[in-house]
C-alpha cells in the first residue's frame, strides 16, 4: 500500500483515528496536508512524512496494522490513489478544513451540490456583504477553496433578507452542507428545490416549509 493510499485509509477511519492523536499530532498533520493541495515537487515527501507522524502516534498493534509494506517499490503510487473510496484529499478536507463532505457516499453529494452557481469570497465581499457572516452557506472545495451559492444573493451581490433568515432556521452556522442541501435538493411541498422559488412571491410558503425542516414554530 502507497503513501497516497494509506493516507486514504486514515481517512476511511478519521472518526476513530482523530480521538487517538494528540493535539499537537493532528495540528502537525494539518500543515503537512495543507501542503499536500500544492503541486510542488516536495508532495511525495508531504505524503510519506504525514503517514510517518500518524503510525508514530497510534499504539503500536494498531500502528501495526496499518504500516506499509517494507518493500520500498510498494511505497510509491500516484496521489489519487484510493482505499475503501477514500483518498488523501479526503483526509486534507476532514483535517485541515473540517469538512465531512467525504468518501463514496457523501463526496459525490459534495460536487453536487459545488456544482451550483456559486461566488467566491472576494465575489462576496465586492458585493458589501461580509464572507464571515455566520448565516451565509460557505462550502469548501477539496482544494479548501470556499463557495458561497449564489442563490442566497440578489443581482446586485446583496444577501437575501429571506434566506438569511431562513439559513438561521436550518442551523447553516453549525451544518452548512445540510442547509444547502435543502435549499439545492428537490422538495416534496413543490416538487423543485426551494431555492427556485426565491423572488416568486412565495416566501410565506419558504419559511413554513424551513420552520418545519428547522423544527421552529412558524413565525
Amino acid at each position: 500500500m502507497s503513501s497516497w493510499e494509506l493516507l486514504g485509509s486514515f481517512a476511511a477511519r478519521w472518526q476513530l483515528l482523530a480521538h487517538r492523536l494528540p493535539p499537537s499530532v493532528r495540528r502537525e498533520l494539518g500543515v503537512l496536508l495543507a501542503g499536500l493541495r500544492t503541486e510542488g515537487a516536495a508532495r511525495e515527501e508531504l505524503a510519506e512524512r504525514a503517514v510517518r507522524l500518524v503510525l508514530a502516534a497510534l499504539p503500536e498493534e494498531e500502528a501495526a496494522r496499518l504500516r506499509p509494506d517494507p518493500d520500498p517499490s510498494r511505497l510509491s503510487g500516484p496521489p489519487d490513489a484510493v482505499a475503501a473510496g477514500f483518498d488523501a484529499l479526503d483526509l486534507c478536507m476532514l483535517v485541515v478544513d473540517g469538512n465531512p463532505m467525504v468518501g463514496p457516499l457523501l463526496g459525490p453529494v459534495r460536487e453536487r451540490l459545488l456544482s451550483a452557481p456559486s461566488l467566491s469570497a472576494q465575489q462576496v465581499a465586492a458585493g458589501g456583504a461580509d464572507p464571515a457572516h455566520g448565516l451565509l452557506i460557505a462550502l469548501s472545495d477539496a482544494r479548501g477553496r470556499r463557495r458561497y451559492p449564489a442563490f442566497q444573493f440578489t443581482a446586485g451581490g446583496v444577501p437575501r433578507e429571506l434566506v438569511v433568515r431562513v439559513n438561521g432556521l436550518l442551523g447553516a452556522a453549525e451544518d452548512p452542507w445540510g442547509s444547502a442541501d435543502w435549499w439545492l435538493s428537490e422538495h416534496p411541498w413543490w416538487g423543485e428545490p426551494p431555492a427556485a422559488l426565491l423572488g416568486t412571491g412565495r416566501e410565506a410558503a419558504l419559511w413554513a416549509a424551513a420552520a418545519a425542516a428547522g423544527g421552529a414554530e412558524e413565525d
